[in-house]
């Protein structure tokens, strides 16, 4: 259903008039519509240039609503009660390079690999060569995920809403509307699991597994709410969905980790 020629306001409801450009109660335009591809890139451009009020409590409705905030901002057409969603990726994804830079939650683990590797007896000097590259390679994989951590949490967006919009073909809602649902859940999800939990990186083994249980959970109960008549699917196909979503996105980092290592000069 398109939002425009509205006849009150989707943020507070007030009744408009045919010739209001602006809601005369809340100060929303009443010119709205639709995400789009091109809209998106101007979201994008208005991240960077502008502020806006709200970031707390966008945190809090986030932390309890998370699909009901995404239904009313981007479905539902209430954008200026909610803080912008790429103004906060950015600042959840600036927090989140903030503490890597303090606690080197990947680095740590990895400094001494080389060392290690030039330690230990060969067959031959060839495979000693071989595995002081891979040791050091996989040493540089590991500096590039904890400095460009912003890269790739904004890598996995576009892919992840990919998977969401595929599965969800039928609920209406188009590619560029999951692309704005994911870039709230992954801010919040940053702030809780990357920036909130990096610490215990270091000291639980196995820690990422918490991790990916932490953003399934999350993730099958913000898309429970966001979409359509998603009470007729039910929460299995939201929790098959994030499943796939997960897992596709981590073949994909782990693939790229692994050539890089395996074969990367």
């Amino acid at each position: 259903m398109s939002l425009t020629a509205l006849k009150e306001c989707p943020n507070c409801s007030a009744t408009l008039e045919g010739t209001d450009k602006f809601c005369p109660n809340c100060g929303q335009t009443t010119s709205i519509h639709r995400f789009n591809l091109p809209h998106i890139f101007h979201e994008i451009f208005h991240a960077f240039t502008h502020a806006d009020k709200g970031v707390l409590l966008l945190l809090k409705e986030l932390a309890i609503r998370p699909g009901i905030v995404a239904r009313e901002y981007i479905l539902e057409g209430k954008r200026k009660k909610y803080f912008n969603p790429f103004t906060f990726l950015l600042l959840m994804v600036g927090l989140t390079l903030l503490v890597n830079s303090v606690f080197h939650p990947y680095t740590d683990r990895t400094q001494n690999l080389v060392k290690r590797a030039e330690a230990k007896q060969y067959r031959s000097e060839e495979m000693r060569q071989r595995m002081i590259g891979y040791a050091e390679r996989q040493q540089n994989m590991q500096t590039f995920i904890e400095k460009k951590n912003n890269l790739i949490i904004f890598l996995s967006i576009p892919l992840m809403a990919f998977i969401f919009w595929l599965f969800f073909l039928r609920s209406g809602v188009n590619y560029a509307e999951h692309l704005v649902a994911q870039v709230f859940f992954t801010g919040f999800y940053a702030l809780v699991v990357f920036v909130l939990l990096t610490p215990l990186l270091k000291t639980i083994p196995g820690f990422w597994r918490i991790q990916l249980l932490l953003h399934v959970v999350y993730l099958t109960i913000a898309y429970y709410r966001f979409l359509p008549g998603t009470r007729s699917f039910g929460l299995l196909k939201t929790l098959g969905a994030s499943l796939l979503a997960l897992m596709t996105w981590m073949v994909f980092s782990f693939g790229v980790g692994f050539l890089y290592i395996r074969y990367g000069g």
